[in-house]
C-alpha cells in the first residue's frame, strides 16, 4: 500500500478480508498482508482530525472553567481486528471509535456541561448516554461521536466520565489485563457481577447516599466470589 489514503470501498473491502481470515482463514497470505496495510492506513488518516479534537477539548474546558483532564488515543491495531472478528456486521469504514478522546471531570453536572457545549459547537453523530441507562457491564459515562479534519473528514470517539466512573473502567481494565480476559464486555460471570455491584456502590458514593445494608452484604458476597474466582484460574 503506498503512502496515499485508501478509498472507502479499499477500507470496505479490507475489513472484510480481515474478517473472513479470521473466521475461517481462506484469505491468502499476499492478500491478508496488503489488506492490514490499507488498514493501518487507513488508522493513520485519524491522527490530524484526533489532535485537532483534543485541542478543541482543551478549550472548551478551559472556556467553561472545569477542571477536566483531556486524553486521546488511536485505537490499536491488535484491537480494531479484535472488533472486526467479534462483530460480523460492522464494516471497517463505519468503526467510529478508531480516533477517541476522553474527558475526566470532577463531577456530573461538568460531564453535562462540557457534553451540551459539544453538542452546540461540532457536528454530532451519535450521543450515548450511560449515566442515566449504564451498560449492563456498569460502565458509566456519555459519549458524543463527533466529526472533526478539513480535508479528511474523520469521526471521533469523545469519552465523559466523572472521576468515580473513570476509577471503575480503569480498574475494570486492570482486572482484563491481569487476567487476560475482557471483563469490560457485558457478561454473567462472578467477576463481572461484582463489577456491575461496584459500579452502584461508586455511584452512591458519588451521589453522596448512605449505602443501604443490602447493598453492602452483596458486593460482600460477590466480591467473594469473584476472588475465588480468580484464584481458582
Amino acid at each position: 500500500m503506498s503512502g496515499l489514503e485508501p478509498s472507502r470501498s479499499q477500507v470496505k473491502r479490507a475489513g472484510s478480508l480481515v474478517r473472513r481470515a479470521l473466521r475461517d482463514g481462506t484469505t491468502d497470505a499476499a492478500t491478508l498482508v496488503e489488506a492490514i496495510s490499507i488498514i493501518r492506513a487507513h488508522r493513520a488518516t485519524f491522527q490530524k482530525p484526533l489532535v485537532t479534537a483534543n485541542n478543541g477539548l482543551r478549550s472548551m474546558v478551559s472556556t467553561l472553567g472545569l477542571n477536566g483532564k483531556v486524553s486521546q488515543r488511536l485505537k490499536r491495531m491488535s484491537t480494531i481486528l479484535d472488533k472486526l472478528g467479534r462483530e460480523p456486521t460492522l464494516a471497517l469504514d463505519r468503526m467510529q471509535d478508531i480516533g477517541g478522546c476522553r474527558v475526566v471531570l470532577p463531577s456530573r453536572d461538568e460531564v453535562w456541561r462540557l457534553a451540551d457545549r459539544i453538542r452546540e459547537r461540532r457536528p454530532v453523530i451519535a450521543f450515548s448516554d450511560y449515566i442515566n441507562h449504564p451498560r449492563n457491564s456498569g460502565y458509566r459515562g456519555v459519549h458524543v461521536i463527533v466529526e472533526y479534519g478539513r480535508d479528511c473528514v474523520r469521526p471521533v470517539e469523545i469519552q465523559l466520565r466523572t472521576e468515580s466512573m473513570h476509577r471503575w473502567a480503569t480498574t475494570v481494565e486492570d482486572l482484563s489485563g491481569g487476567s487476560g480476559i475482557n471483563y469490560k464486555r457485558d457478561g454473567s460471570s462472578a467477576v463481572q457481577t461484582f463489577l456491575e455491584c461496584y459500579a452502584r456502590v461508586l455511584e452512591a458514593l458519588e451521589l453522596g447516599l448512605t449505602l443501604s445494608d443490602t447493598l453492602v452484604a452483596e458486593y460482600d458476597k460477590l466480591f467473594k466470589q469473584a476472588f475465588e474466582q480468580e484464584e481458582a484460574r
